[in-house]
């Protein structure tokens, strides 16, 4: 057995039996209260009462622990057998008009100092409609942003439209500077409302677009279309691509600005350990209970693991070379590929958990195995740091559905894609070209530096 899983054992039996005599120590006072409940002054019956709520406390973070592990372990034998874990329902919830407004009511009591009246609150699944560009526009700043979200101009062909709410972005994990998660506010993702990157010179990222509650308003069952009516504004969008493409004199190159390079611009700094970020998940809407029990029981796993100086969940090895590998398949938008198991890529990797420059991450070990759909390509890519497009001589590829949970960072709220390197991936039907079988492409020696999200 590998040292790690080893430890793994260790924490959840211990953590099993320290819940389980938590759970005994708890019937046990009930037991004698039901029991001899004449023998009880109020004095006693107080300390026992907050005796009984650490106890119960504490036996709930253990039996989280415990949960947590059993969990871990499932998932880590997944791993060896090259078996996929990726869950294919959907992760928010969609509740009705009265558990919505209750559970709106108790949000906004833990967020006392947030002004209900400038957001619309919306929730996963509800239905809205994009205002229109002349709207829109008497929102931005000079900059053609509000509260530092800029509104873009690949965003202009939605507006006067309608679309499902598909996630709140109450905050996002700052990985291009690397600050951690950031407080966001009045910001969702629309559904299947994503960046063709048309206006930055043809990035092929496809970023999921987020939205400003300014910008939308909410429609009532039955509503006609507001904009339907209107006649089309004359601002065109053709000024919002002026603020998307700025020149960098020194440099004597352009430098694009996006959502994403403006990543958590207006954001405030979010405490990780805080519990109401969590619980603010549940009651948007964000996470429905079952997946929100499994991310918390493993959050509370791996900081177990981490107090004690064992490793946390998931587990993967990395080479000790700077360099590593490099397989091209040729793959094209439409094909079925495979994700290869864990042992597989962990051989492709280099001392920094890298293939020429594309990070492999943890959130990547839950699809290894499962079969997937080719959505496109990547060959160009703007860098968040710098705004610089990139041409890749190392392409990378996106798979249909298969986007980053946010489940091992306190449910970041993101539904961007994994970008895979094609050594990962393995071509489930031959590559047929003028109805004839042939090899893949053959391999160049490029690095691409941009992490995987």
């Amino acid at each position: 057995m590998a040292e790690y899983r080893l430890s793994f054992w260790k924490t959840t039996v211990a953590a099993a039996a320290v819940a389980l005599a938590g759970v005994t120590v708890l019937l046990a006072v009930l037991g004698l209260g039901w029991t001899q409940p004449g023998v009880w002054s109020w004095v006693t019956c107080l300390g026992l009462g907050a005796a009984v709520l650490l106890v119960g406390l504490a036996t709930t973070w253990f039996g989280l622990v415990a949960a947590g592990g059993l969990i871990a372990l499932r998932r880590d034998a997944l791993e060896a057998e090259g078996r996929p874990y990726a869950q294919d329902a959907r992760r928010e919830s969609v509740s009705g008009p009265v558990i919505a407004k209750w559970c709106s009511a108790l949000q906004r009591r833990l967020t006392p100092g947030e002004d209900s009246r400038a957001r619309l609150g919306l929730r996963p699944g509800e239905l809205i409609e994009i205002r229109s560009l002349e709207e829109i526009l008497g929102t931005l700043d000079g900059n053609g942003a509000l509260d530092g979200v800029p509104f873009m101009p690949e965003m202009a062909a939605y507006c006067g439209t309608r679309a499902r709410v598909f996630r709140r972005i109450d905050k996002l994990n700052d990985w291009v500077h690397v600050t951690g998660l950031k407080r966001m506010r009045n910001l969702v993702l629309l559904e299947d409302l994503r960046c063709d990157g048309s206006a930055h010179g043809g990035c092929q990222a496809n970023c999921h677009l987020r939205w400003r509650e300014a910008w939308l308003r909410r429609v009532e069952p039955g509503a006609s279309s507001a904009a339907a009516d209107r006649p089309h504004p004359r601002a065109n969008p053709v000024d919002l691509s002026r603020l998307a493409m700025r020149h960098d004199d020194a440099a004597g190159e352009i430098r694009y600005v996006c959502q994403a390079t403006e990543l958590t611009a207006g954001a405030a700094p979010l405490d990780r350990g805080d519990p109401r970020h969590y619980a603010r998940d549940l009651l948007t809407g964000n996470v429905r209970l079952g997946p929100f029990v499994v991310g918390v029981a493993l959050a509370c796993f791996n900081w177990a693991q981490r107090y004690r100086g064992g490793v946390g969940f998931p587990v993967y090895s990395v080479g000790t070379s700077k360099s590593s590998p490099h397989e091209a398949l040729g793959l094209g938008p439409g094909e079925r590929v495979r994700v290869k198991p864990k042992h597989l890529i962990e051989i492709t990797l280099n001392n920094r958990s890298r293939n020429r420059g594309l990070w492999f991450d943890r959130e990547m070990l839950r699809f290894c195995g499962g079969e997937y759909r080719v959505k496109e390509r990547v060959e160009r890519v703007i860098v968040e740091k710098t705004g610089e497009l990139r041409l890749l001589t190392n392409p990378c590829i996106i798979l249909e559905g298969v986007t980053a949970t946010g489940e091992y960072l306190g449910f970041n709220p993101e539904n961007e894609h994994i970008f895979w390197r094609e050594i990962w991936l393995e071509r489930i039907t031959p590559l047929v070209r003028d109805g004839e079988t042939v090899s893949a492409e053959s391999p160049t020696e490029a690095v691409d530096s941009r992490p995987a999200r």
